[in-house]
């Protein structure tokens, strides 16, 4: 389970690993907090965007081979609702894995969020908040992905694991490039952004590219190692 802030997301920060996984056989669904309608570079954009994120989203995560749910928030706030919300839905989803943004990424809604994640894995790992008597869940493993925002080189003390994604990085490249095509003028660079770190992580691996994220467990034990 893949959580994305914003439409977009999901696929820069993690779409060769879900495109990977999805081809091994494994069911990815893809949960995008918000609608992303600020993202339009123009004024005269704004009045079609919400129809133009949908589409875009529901295209790639097609395109992704996932399923996608959307959680409609107006605004990732780190907030009791929030995180009662994000509790009560991995408890009902029960998600092996769990792909999300990290803690001190500087954008505010992909902090938020990774913030209200933690709080909400904590209470579906550790105790009964929110209705959870006898709904115990703790996932196999957590992981925090990379994104423009948050650059593992300057996360204290980060270790991460790195998948090879040479296989699928052209077939991320030209969902982005084909399909957010309401985003180029907005954040265009961070496709430069994308490349440039998979190079870096792919030389990790020893493959042609790949895509990095750090465990997250202090109270989910790793049971599964991405590669």
């Amino acid at each position: 389970m893949v959580f994305a802030p914003h439409p977009d997301d999901e696929l820069l920060s993690a779409g060769g690993t879900i495109l990977k996984y999805t081809s091994l056989g494994c069911k990815v669904t893809v949960v995008v907090a918000t609608q992303g309608l600020g993202g339009f570079a123009k004024l005269e954009y704004q009045s079609d965007i919400k129809e133009k994120r949908r589409y875009e989203f529901e295209r790639t995560t097609e395109l992704l081979h996932s399923d996608f749910i959307e959680l409609n928030l107006e605004e990732v706030d780190v907030n009791r609702t929030t995180v009662r919300t994000l509790t009560q839905f991995i408890r009902e989803k029960r998600p092996q894995v769990i792909l999300m943004p990290h803690y001190t990424d500087v954008h505010r809604s992909h902090r938020n969020l990774a913030i209200a994640l933690r709080e909400a894995i904590y209470h579906t790992t550790t105790g009964n908040a929110y209705g959870g008597y006898g709904k115990s869940f703790i996932p196999f493993a957590v992981y925090c992905y990379e994104s423009p925002s948050c650059k593992f080189q300057y996360v204290e003390g980060s270790v991460f694991v790195t998948v090879d994604i040479s296989q699928h990085w052209e077939e991320k490249k030209h969902i982005f490039n084909e399909i957010y095509s309401s985003q180029k003028e907005v954040i265009g660079h961070v496709v430069d952004w994308a490349e440039k770190t998979a190079l870096l992580r792919g030389n990790d691996v020893q493959g042609n590219y790949g895509e990095a994220f750090i465990p997250l467990t202090e109270y989910v034990p790793l049971k599964i190692l991405l590669i």
